[in-house]
C-alpha cells in the first residue's frame, strides 16, 4: 500500500519554477518599498526636519541593527512555518512604518522633536521585524532557486533588485525636483508602505521550504561553537568585520556628502543614488559571469580593492570649477563606491557560504548578519558622532569628511591585504583573476561558456565548444571537463580538442585525462593520451604503460609517442618491438616518431629494417625517412629538400644541387 502524501511532502516535490513568477513580483515590490522606506528617503526627510549628524548616523545604523533580531526569528520557526514567520514579519514591519507618515505634519505644527522621534521609532520597528523575518529569506530563496539554473536565478534576483532600485531612485529624484517638501516625502513613504504590504501578501502565498528547516535538536550555540573552531572561519570574520564597518560608514554618509560639501539638491542626491545602484548592477553582471569560474575569494579581494580606490576621491573631495564637472565627479564616485562596496559584500557572502556546511547555513547566517550588523552599525553611528564632534570644535565640513573617509580608506586597504591571505584552494589567485578581468580573450571565452550553458542539442554544444577551443583560454577548463562524460562521441572529441588547445591545464584536468584513457578505448582515449604526452605529465606513465598493450591501435599509437615525450626509458624496448613488428601504418608512423623523439642511435637499424619491408605505404615511408633524418641531426635542411622532392622530383634534385653549390662556394 502506498502511503499518502503529506502537505510537507507535496511541498518538497513541487517544482520551484512554478512559483518563480510570484517570487519575482514579490522581489520587485520588496525592493521598491525598501528604497522608499530605508536609506536615502528617510535620511533626506530627517535633514528636512532639522536632524543632526548624530541623528543621521543613528538612523543609518538601524539598517544594520536589524540583524541582531535574527535569533528571535530562529527561535520562532521551531514551532511555526518559515514562510509564515517571513511573511508576517514583513507585514508587521510595514505596519510599524505607517505612523511615520505623520512626522512631517508634527514638524509643521511646531513639534520637530516628536516628528523626529516618530521617524526613529517607525524605522526601529521596521528593522526589528525585518530582522525577525530575515531568518526565512535564505531558505525560501534556496527553494525558489532549485537544483537547476540556480546561479542564473540568483543573479536575476540581484539584478532585478538593483534595476528596481534604479527606477525607484530616478522616479524619486524626479518627484523631489518637481515638488519637494514634506508632502512629497509623505507620498513616497505611503507608496512604500502600500507596495510592501502587497508584497508581503504575495510572500505568504509561497510554498513552505520544509527541507530547509534546521534539524530537530540542533543548537544555534553548538553550531556557532563548531564554526569558530575552524581557523578559516575565524580568519574570515576578522576580515569581514572591518570591511562591514567601512561599508556602513561609506554607505550612510555618501548620501550626505554631496549635499554637505557640494550643496546639491535633494533631486540631485537621488540622481547620485541612481548612479550608486548602477554600480551595483554592473557588479551584478560581472559577478554572474566570473564568480563561479574564478571563485569568491579573488573577487572578494578585487572588489575590496575597488572599494578602497573609490573612497580615495571621496576622501580628497576636491572643489571643482563649474556645476557640470561637480555633477560628473559625484556620479562617477557614487557609481564606483556602489560597485566596490556591494561587490565586496556579495563576494564575501559567497565566500562565507563556501566555508559552511549546508545543514549549518541557517544558523551561521545569523552569525554572518550579526557581524555585518555590528560592523555596519558602528560605522554608521561612529561616523555621525565624529562629524558632530568635529563640528562642535569648529572644524569645517570639508575637513571632517576628508578625515572620516581617509580613515575608512586606510581600514579598507588593510582589510584588502588580509583578504588575499584567506584560504580558498579551489579558487583562482588574485593575479589570475585580474588577468581574466583585463583579458579580452578570457572575457570572450566566458561569454562563450555562458552560451554553452544554454545549449540544448549536441550540434550546438559541438559548435560552441569548438569555438571555445580556438580561444585557448584556461578559464574554460572547469566547464569543459564535464563534457568528457557526454554520451555523444563528437561532443567528447571537441571537448578534448578544446582542452588540448588551452594554454594551461590544471592537475585536476590532467587526472581526468588519465581516467579518460581507461574509460573510453576505441573512442576518445587516444586524444587524451596525446595530450598527456604533450603536457609532460609524469603521473600518467603507469596508465600509459598499461595502454601500450591495448588492442585499440589508435590508442596504442598515441601512447607510444606520449611515453617517448615523457622520456620513459623502460618503455623503449616495447616501442622498438612494436615498430619492428607492426604492419599497421598508423602504429608504424607513431612508433617511428617515438623512436625519433627518444633520440637513441641504437634504434636506427630498426627504422632501416622497416624501410626494407615489401611495399610499405608511401606516407609511412616518408615519416620513417624523416625520423631517420631527425635522429641523424639533419632534419631541418633535409625536410625542406625532401618536401620539394615529394612535390616534384626534378625541383627536388635542382634544390639539392643548389645546396651543394652553396656549400662549395662557402668553402670547407
Amino acid at each position: 500500500m502506498v502511503a499518502p502524501l503529506t502537505s510537507g511532502m507535496i511541498s518538497s516535490i513541487r517544482r520551484p519554477e512554478r512559483f518563480r513568477s510570484g517570487y519575482y513580483t514579490f522581489n520587485i515590490l520588496n525592493a521598491f518599498s525598501f528604497m522608499l522606506l530605508s536609506g536615502t528617503v528617510p535620511t533626506l526627510l530627517a535633514l528636512l526636519m532639522g536632524a543632526s549628524g548624530t541623528y543621521i548616523g543613528l538612523l543609518g545604523s538601524l539598517n544594520f541593527l536589524t540583524y541582531f533580531f535574527m535569533p528571535v526569528g530562529r527561535s520562532i520557526i521551531r514551532n511555526r512555518g518559515i514562510v509564515r514567520v517571513f511573511g508576517w514579519s514583513w507585514m508587521f514591519r510595514y505596519w510599524g512604518m505607517a505612523p511615520v507618515l505623520a512626522a512631517p505634519f508634527l514638524v509643521a505644527a511646531g513639534a520637530p522633536v516628536w516628528g523626529l522621534a516618530i521617524l526613529m521609532g517607525g524605522s526601529l520597528l521596521f528593522n526589528i521585524f525585518r530582522g525577525i523575518g530575515l531568518i526565512g529569506n535564505n531558505p525560501v530563496l534556496a527553494f525558489m532557486a532549485g537544483p537547476r539554473n540556480r546561479g542564473a536565478f540568483l543573479s536575476n534576483i540581484q539584478i532585478s533588485s538593483s534595476l528596481t532600485a534604479i527606477v525607484t531612485s530616478a522616479l524619486t529624484a524626479l518627484m523631489l525636483s518637481m515638488a519637494g517638501g514634506a508632502p512629497a516625502y509623505v507620498f513616497l513613504m505611503a507608496a512604500g508602505v502600500a507596495s510592501g504590504i502587497i508584497g508581503a501578501i504575495l510572500l505568504l502565498r509561497m510554498p513552505e521550504p520544509t527541507e530547509y528547516r534546521p534539524p530537530e535538536g540542533s543548537s544555534l550555540a553548538g553550531t556557532i561553537k563548531e564554526a569558530f573552531a575552524d581557523k578559516r572561519f575565524r580568519r574570515f570574520v576578522l576580515v569581514f568585520a572591518p570591511l562591514s564597518f567601512t561599508a556602513g560608514t561609506a554607505r550612510t554618509f555618501i548620501i550626505t556628502h554631496a549635499r554637505a560639501l557640494y550643496g546639491q539638491s535633494d533631486g540631485l542626491v537621488m540622481l547620485y543614488a541612481v548612479a550608486f545602484n548602477l554600480g551595483i548592477v554592473g557588479m551584478g553582471f560581472l559577478s554572474r559571469t566570473l564568480m563561479d569560474r574564478l571563485g569568491p575569494k579573488p573577487l572578494y579581494a578585487v572588489f575590496a580593492a575597488v572599494a578602497a580606490l573609490a573612497l580615495v576621491p571621496v576622501a580628497l573631495s576636491p572643489q571643482l570649477p563649474g556645476e557640470i564637472s561637480t555633477l560628473l565627479f559625484l556620479i562617477a564616485v557614487n557609481f564606483a563606491v556602489g560597485f566596490g562596496i556591494v561587490g565586496q559584500e556579495n563576494a564575501g557572502q559567497a565566500y562565507f557560504f563556501s566555508l559552511v556546511k549546508p545543514e549549518h547555513v541557517v544558523d551561521l547566517a545569523v552569525v554572518y548578519y550579526i557581524v555585518f550588523g555590528i560592523g555596519g552599525a558602528l560605522g554608521s553611528a561612529a561616523g555621525g558622532v565624529f562629524l558632530d564632534i568635529m563640528s562642535s570644535h569648529g572644524a569645517s565640513q570639508l575637513l571632517s569628511y576628508r578625515i572620516l573617509y581617509g580613515f575608512i580608506t586606510c581600514i579598507t586597504v588593510l582589510s584588502t591585504v588580509a583578504v588575499s591571505g584567506l584560504s580558498a584552494p579551489d579558487s583562482a589567485t588574485v593575479r589570475e583573476s585580474l588577468g581574466v578581468i583585463f583579458s579580452l580573450r578570457d572575457l570572450k571565452s566566458i561569454g562563450l561558456l555562458e552560451r554553452l550553458g544554454r545549449t540544448h542539442s549536441p550540434v550546438e554544444e559541438i559548435s560552441v565548444i569548438r569555438e571555445i577551443g580556438t580561444r585557448g583560454s584556461p578559464v574554460a577548463e572547469k566547464e569543459i571537463l564535464p563534457y568528457l562524460s557526454s554520451p555523444r562521441f563528437d561532443v567528447r572529441v571537441e571537448a578534448l580538442l578544446a582542452l588540448e588547445n588551452l594554454d594551461i591545464l590544471s592537475h585536476r584536468a590532467l587526472k581526468a585525462l588519465i581516467d579518460e584513457i581507461g574509460r573510453n578505448p576505441w573512442s576518445t582515449a587516444y586524444i587524451a593520451a596525446r595530450i598527456l604526452g604533450k603536457r609532460g605529465f609524469q603521473d600518467a606513465i603507469p596508465e600509459l604503460r598499461k595502454a601500450l598493450d591495448s588492442q585499440d591501435y589508435m590508442l596504442k599509437s598515441s601512447v607510444a609517442l606520449a611515453l617517448a615525450r615523457l622520456d620513459d626509458l623502460p618503455s623503449l624496448p616495447a616501442i622498438e618491438a612494436l615498430a619492428a613488428s607492426t604492419e599497421n601504418p598508423r602504429l608504424m608512423i607513431n612508433a617511428a616518431i617515438a623512436l625519433e623523439t627518444y633520440g637513441r642511435p641504437e634504434a636506427i637499424p630498426i627504422l632501416v629494417s622497416i624501410l626494407k619491408k615489401k611495399n610499405p605505404p608511401a606516407f609511412a615511408f616518408d615519416e620513417i625517412v624523416l625520423a631517420l633524418a631527425g635522429m641523424l641531426g639533419g632534419l631541418d635542411d633535409f625536410y625542406r629538400l625532401y618536401s620539394i622532392w615529394t612535390r616534384d622530383p626534378a625541383d627536388g634534385l635542382s634544390a639539392l644541387m643548389d645546396s651543394f653549390s652553396g656549400s662549395a662556394a662557402n668553402g670547407p
